[in-house]
């Protein structure tokens, strides 16, 4: 029997359909009367498995990539059109780009579309029909003379059907694609598939799939399926409308967190029915930013992290004020679901030019003297023994462009559903951060060039309940943290610079978190938590349908603030009604903050 070739050497649709490891087992969940020791080793086989499934994606990135002969097929392709009317253009990618993530294969929600004969990453022209009739119809109003002369007559009986007067061609790359490991991260899940409260307790269900990097070049093409006096109009609406779906709409999937979008190098029209608002983010703390393969190269502020947070705290805005079945409708109208798309899509592109740092400090031996860096930025420095190298960060100073675009949905005009997104997002703005150890006082970030103005605290809280006619706020219904409970104090630091900034918050709560050592009520911080002798350091907490959990998300959130003259911190308290309840987690939440205030002072 032959042996296969190596990956450089292999065709990468083989690799992803055909020739990859066989799987291994995959582990069953512990049941909830497992022990410590059973529940580990589940965890140990998930992560394992986990890692078998991202190596051999990590197989099918490094496999063949002949430039040569995709030079030779687009060489024949362009010949072969050249003698008929015809447009060629070509568009470069600013997002990633993934498509056909659900195709059949071995790999669940992590196929990609590769050329069947080539292997090479490619937009079936189909598609790009699809997309082009789509913004036609729905966004740029064309009449139907206009839709029915390029895209065809389309009936329920095929007698009476039509070929459109324009031919959508396969739209190939220009340079062999790069395909990288990208992931999605669902941080409710147990709330979106069986109605449970979106709190902080779940484990995060890591999902890796392919795309195609950034900044990749294709060349589209349209042709007349007949010469006409008529054909040259009809080509150049064919390329409006695909230009005005590449940059508006997107190619392929997960299109409203952002993949797909093309940069076309002009202004195009958004269409009377959306609604846009553009800023810019610019960090003013570090910023620990990553995809799946947390490395240097993928250190960057991505779409879908951004809409995750802004789905958070939207949340959170209306909490309390709504049942939970129908805050989970409106989130579902506004940010989609696993069914239906959203009427908020996001857009970020960089603005400055981000060159990434690694987290390598040097940690005192002296336990005492550890700055206080390395308590608020816990898992990000490196591990030699476990093989783990130290998170990827960028600078204060690193800023993004975000673009909010908004449609109508079932309960909201396009205007409502921006203003929405907007009030999120200044929450996020003014409360949290982005990226891993936000809460902690890293990625912190400040608006600026906003094309709408900026709410105040006082509008935030007038809009959303404009939203909400005659909803009344009850406890009952708080099912995650609400705003309707937080409190929230700025603190000083006094320092000129950012790490010496971060080091007096990380001591100032470490020095909280000592004094409270050996008592229960340390679980208001969120768990895991050590609490004082073994077998009490994983305490479980209680979920409204009866489960039980061992983990929590920090109800407190740090974010740093810089005038010109020092820095200092605003510490959020988003008291949870499940720590233990919203009455308590309040009062420990407010003592921790009056505590760091006169450390501090």
């Amino acid at each position: 029997m032959f042996g296969l070739p190596p990956d450089s050497q292999t065709h990468p649709g083989l690799l992803l359909d055909k020739w990859h490891d066989s799987w291994p087992v995959p582990p069953q969940p512990s049941p909830r009367s497992a022990s410590k020791d059973e529940k580990e080793r589940y965890r140990t086989a998930k992560r394992e498995f986990d890692e078998f499934a991202r190596s051999q994606l990590e197989r099918v990135t490094k496999a063949s990539r002949d430039q040569a002969l995709l030079d030779r097929l687009r060489q024949r392709f362009q010949r072969a059109i050249s003698a008929v009317p015809c447009r060629r253009w070509k568009r470069r990618t600013s997002e990633s780009l993934t498509l056909h993530l659900s195709r059949a294969g071995s790999f669940e929600n992590a196929g990609i579309c590769l050329h069947p004969i080539y292997g090479f990453a490619y937009l079936p022209g189909t598609g790009l029909k699809g997309m082009a009739r789509s913004y036609a119809r729905n966004v740029a109003r064309a009449t139907d003379a206009d839709m029915e002369a390029v895209f065809g007559k389309d009936t329920t009986k095929e007698e009476s059907g039509a070929a459109g007067g324009v031919i959508f061609f396969d739209a190939l790359p220009v340079q062999w694609p790069k395909l990288t490991i990208d992931i999605v991260n669902n941080h409710h899940r147990q709330y979106y598939e069986d109605g449970g409260a979106p709190e902080e307790w779940e484990d995060p269900v890591p999902v890796n799939f392919l795309s195609v990097a950034p900044d990749t070049e294709f060349e589209f093409s349209v042709a007349s399926r007949h010469r006409s006096d008529d054909s040259g109009r009809l080509l150049e609406l064919a390329q409006a409308w695909i230009d005005g779906a590449l940059a508006w709409l997107g190619a392929g999937a997960k299109t409203n967190a952002g993949y797909g979008r093309f940069s076309t190098g002009a202004a195009l029209d958004v269409g009377s029915n959306r609604r846009v608002f553009t800023a810019t983010l610019t960090f003013v703390s570090p910023a620990f930013l990553a995809g799946a393969l947390q490395g240097k190269d993928d250190c960057a502020l991505r779409p879908a992290t951004l809409r995750g947070l802004l789905r958070s705290w939207w949340r959170t805005l209306h909490a309390g004020f709504l049942p939970l079945a129908r805050l989970r409708d409106l989130e579902g109208e506004l940010w989609g679901t696993t069914v239906t798309d959203g009427a908020i899509s996001l857009h970020v592109e960089p603005a400055s030019a981000a060159q990434p740092k690694q987290f390598n400090f040097s940690k005192p031996k002296d336990t005492d003297s550890v700055p206080g860096r390395f308590y608020l930025a816990y898992g990000m420095e490196g591990n030699p023994r476990q093989q783990k190298t130290a998170r990827w960060y960028v600078e204060p100073g690193a800023k993004w462009k975000l673009t909010i675009v908004a449609r109508s949905a079932a309960t909201w005009s396009s205007e409502t559903v921006l203003d929405q997104g907007v009030l999120a997002l200044w929450l996020l703005s003014e409360y949290g951060g982005i990226g891993a150890r936000c809460r902690r006082g890293f990625g912190s970030f400040e608006l600026s060039e906003a094309s709408l103005p900026l709410p105040t605290a006082k509008d935030v809280l007038t809009r959303a309940a404009s939203v909400r006619p005659g909803s009344q706020y009850s406890a009952s219904m708080a099912e995650s943290p609400p705003l309707n409970y937080m409190v929230f104090g700025v603190l000083p630091l006094k320092s000129r610079e950012v790490w010496s900034a971060i080091d007096q918050l990380g001591a100032a709560y470490r020095s909280f978190t000592s004094c409270e050592k050996r008592k229960s009520e340390k679980l208001a911080l969120g768990l895991p938590r050590n609490i004082g002798r073994r077998g009490v350091d994983q305490r479980a907490i209680g979920h409204p349908a009866g489960r039980s959990y061992s983990r929590h998300a920090s109800p407190m959130h740090f974010r740093l603030l810089r005038n010109s003259e020092e820095y200092s911190v605003r510490v959020t308290a988003l008291p949870s009604p499940h720590l233990p309840d919203l009455k308590g987690s309040r009062q420990y939440l407010e003592r921790c903050m009056d505590y760091m205030y006169a450390h501090l002072h």
